[in-house]
């Protein structure tokens, strides 16, 4: 009975050791915690790529998944690493020419812990190789921009040699220098004049029409005054005109009313006038006898 409790305590013993022992390749830690970063880019990154927080590692990349167009990354962080809301994660270089790791700066403690399934987003630093890309692309660029400058001043030289061009621009040249002399003839003569006397005058002629205007203020008043009685008289006056008119057009019992509205009338006074009319020239050929008895 002994020996059969010794071979069973042998044999989970030997279970804790080789548990213990793949635990200890594996490099499990027992207390560890896990933190979410999204990069836009994630170059020379591997599972098991080391993190650091202050330069201390304290990590490693556990998984990396595309998330869209970016890619999330879940970091495997000791326990004792304490993360608040203000964290930052950098994607860098171990050493030049190297792998990569992630370098964490997990905050200040004036803002709140970081929540446990948070996510942050990450920043990626170009390395030797994206450096040396980005000069390749800076290289055909400037090829491209020393092209267009060949091709630029080719065409500039051919401006400036053109014989009618090279005539305008001493045209304009000359014209520039004449008014250059205009404006510094001016300029002396300007110096010449006293300003402050200019002024004063300005400031006698501004006086001047302002005691005008003063003095003028009441007859122009009195002229405002006059003229807003004739136009009020003008308008009585054609109001008068106005109803006279219209009397005449109503009212037959007048001449004027007869002359304007009775038609029979006027028919009567167009052939009184025709008769005398005929008598007159009759008078004018034979002559008119008249007999008048004064008493």
């Amino acid at each position: 009975m002994k020996h059969e409790i010794k071979v069973g305590l042998t044999v989970l013993i030997s279970i804790i050791i080789l548990s213990l022992s793949l635990l200890w390749v594996k490099d499990f830690q027992p207390n560890v915690k896990t933190l979410n970063v999204v990069f836009s880019n994630v170059s020379g990154l591997e599972i098991g790529s080391i993190v650091t927080v202050n330069g201390v590692k304290k990590g490693k990349v556990k998984t990396m998944e595309i998330m869209g167009s970016k890619v999330l990354t879940t970091l495997q962080l000791s326990d004792d690493v304490h993360l608040y809301e203000n964290a930052t994660a950098k994607l860098m270089m171990v050493e030049l020419m190297t792998g990569k790791k992630i370098e964490l700066y997990p905050g200040s403690e004036d803002y709140s812990p970081l929540a446990k399934n948070a996510l942050i987003e990450g920043e990626f630093s170009a390395d030797v190789p994206a450096l040396v890309g980005f000069a390749g692309e800076a290289l055909d660029s400037l090829r491209l921009l020393s092209k267009e400058l060949h091709i630029a001043l080719k065409s500039a030289n051919g401006l400036i040699g053109d014989p009618v061009l090279q005539d305008d621009l001493k045209h304009t040249i000359k014209n520039m220098r004449e008014a250059s002399g205009d404006l510094v003839r001016v300029s002396r003569t300007m110096r010449g004049v006293d300003i402050k006397q200019l002024i004063a005058k300005i400031d006698s002629t501004l006086n001047t029409i302002h005691t005008t205007v003063n003095d003028i203020r009441p007859d122009l008043k009195a002229t405002l005054s006059q003229t807003s009685s004739t136009l009020t008289n003008a308008n009585d006056l054609i109001t008068s005109l106005k109803t006279l008119s219209d009397d005449l057009k109503s009212n037959q019992s007048t001449l004027a009313g007869k002359f304007l509205n009775d038609s029979l009338f006027m028919v009567k006074l167009e052939r009184t006038i025709t008769n005398l009319d005929s008598v007159l020239k009759l008078g004018q050929d034979d002559g008119i006898k008249i007999k008048l008895n004064l008493f």
